[in-house]
């Protein structure tokens, strides 16, 4: 099975509106970094994306009940 080698870009957006984008090696390392950004208590974050080439590869929305896939 053939790796996918494309860029992306772990997105954090803080309860504050604020941005920052984290370069990671591959949509995979991505998904892998957000599951663990989402577990740290001490990020107060409400939503987490992973894109890649302009375009959403996945995104979570936190809520009462914890963190939820949207895209």
């Amino acid at each position: 099975m053939p790796r996918d080698v494309r860029p992306a870009n772990l997105v954090l957006v803080e309860q504050s509106g604020a941005k920052h984008e984290i370069p990671q090696s591959s949509p995979g390392d991505g998904k892998i970094e957000a599951e663990q950004v989402m577990h740290d208590p001490a990020l107060h974050l409400r939503e987490v994306k992973v894109v890649s080439e302009h375009r959403a590869i996945a995104r979570w929305k936190a809520s009462e009940l914890g963190w939820r896939r949207v895209a």
